[in-house]
């Protein structure tokens, strides 16, 4: 005794909505997507006065980790990011702050030589302009970017104003 059951219109979609609404969580069930794995984390140097030190021109290297392959950049932006609390509470000290962590405009590379644009350090960097401060300044920067393979040395400039950097250390620019 084979019976059928009648079976309404609306029983139908229902379960149509149900196997659908399954099935799509069912999709779902093999757990969530895998993250892509960050890239992996590189040492950089980056050099400040280390404490008792002679704070016109020597430094030293604090190592700090960051993702990707090191560039002029990012040394750069590490370096002027200043110590870290850690650092300075080890000694270190710099010029470079919280008030020149985003003075970097441009740093690029070509036949060895690093070019480096600043926003105007000259109001944040107002003791630069000593003959020890200026030493300290080109000490870090140039330590910091001598790191680098290829980099052999560096020009520096306020907003691409080779002249005006130069100027305001009272020294001449580099040939």
């Amino acid at each position: 005794m084979n019976r059928r059951l009648p079976v309404s219109r609306r029983a139908v979609v229902v379960a149509f909505v149900a196997f659908v609404a399954f099935a799509a969580l069912a999709g779902g069930c093999g757990g969530p997507a895998p993250t892509p794995a960050p890239s992996p984390a590189e040492e950089v140097r980056v050099f400040f006065v280390p404490g008792g030190a002679d704070p016109c021109g020597t430094v030293a290297p604090v190592v700090r980790k960051v993702a990707g392959p090191v560039t002029a950049e990012i040394a750069l932006r590490e370096l002027l990011a200043g110590p870290t609390v850690e650092e300075t509470a080890v000694g270190f000290t710099s010029l470079f702050g919280p008030a020149t962590a985003d003075a970097l405009l441009d740093a690029t590379v070509a036949g060895g030589i690093a070019r480096v644009s600043f926003r105007d350090l000259r109001l944040l960097l107002p003791n630069a302009s000593s003959s020890c401060g200026s030493a300290a300044l080109l000490a870090a920067l140039d330590a910091t970017l001598a790191q680098l393979p290829g980099i052999r040395g560096a020009r520096y400039s306020l907003g691409g104003d080779e002249a005006a950097f130069y100027e305001w250390l009272q020294m001449a620019p580099p040939d």
